[in-house]
């Protein structure tokens, strides 16, 4: 009789393709680690990164697989606190952590060919990435997976902003409370604002989860400039924190 099948992880088993994946990103860590921690410490802090990023994706829960659009952003989310860990391991400031993590966000974004950053930007307000946030919202609201994002969609004027979601339950708020992580995932969202500057889709948003509130509003509008995540004290996510904590 042949031994039952051991389920597969879908995050945990894809680790080294998700490795190269974030390749852009550890090399502009290499860009941007020198200005705040020794340049001879660089290889090690990136070899943790790699080595935590994997023993983190083995916690993840199950998330839909190919079904969530999302994967990119929750990989990226795990990875960012592989850093984050690697760095306070050596008593890195707070401060210089995150800071740090902004650079390598804005730089790896800007450091896109041209041609990839285009074509990005116009399927981000495409006909299909709307059909596809509109499917995307239906499967969430299902609530299959309960560690999963719920979002809503949201359509724009043209005028205001060309279309947006609302995140109303966020997979890596539950990943970073779980983590006891919570006071790092700010300046993680803040990554965002870092890849729609670089791409030019005028992200705004004025609350989010990790900041207290109940809901993270994104909304994108090609004919604007996005938010810049730094300084995170004059974002309107931080402002509005207090009210809506």
């Amino acid at each position: 009789m042949s031994e039952p099948a051991v389920p597969k992880h879908y995050y945990a088993d894809r680790k080294e393709k998700l490795l190269k994946d974030l390749g852009v990103l550890f090399k502009s860590a290499h860009r941007i680690l020198p200005a705040h921690v020794k340049a001879s410490e660089v290889p090690a802090i990136l070899d943790d990164t790699r080595q935590g990023f994997g023993d983190m994706l083995a916690q993840l829960p199950d998330l839909g697989g190919d079904r969530n659009i999302f994967n990119s952003s929750i990989v990226a989310g795990v990875a960012g606190l592989a850093y984050i860990r690697a760095l306070e391991s050596r008593g890195v400031p707070g401060a210089s952590i995150h800071e740090s993590l902004y650079g390598i966000y804005f730089d790896a974004y800007s450091s896109l060919p041209g041609l990839l950053k285009a074509a990005l930007r116009w399927f981000e307000f495409s006909a299909p990435h709307m059909r596809q946030l509109r499917a995307f919202e239906r499967w969430t609201q299902e609530r299959a997976h309960p560690e999963n994002y719920v979002v809503q969609f949201i359509p724009g004027d043209g005028r205001d902003f060309d279309f947006g979601f609302d995140v109303t339950e966020c997979a890596l708020v539950k990943f970073y409370g779980r983590m006891h992580a919570q006071e790092h995932l700010p300046y993680v969202c803040i990554g965002d604002f870092a890849a729609s500057s670089a791409l030019k889709t005028g992200l705004r948003r004025t609350t989010t989860i990790s900041n207290g509130a109940a809901k993270c509003d994104f909304r994108y509008g090609r004919k604007r400039n996005a938010l810049l995540g730094l300084p995170v004290e004059q974002l309107p996510e931080y402002t509005n924190r207090r009210a809506t904590s």
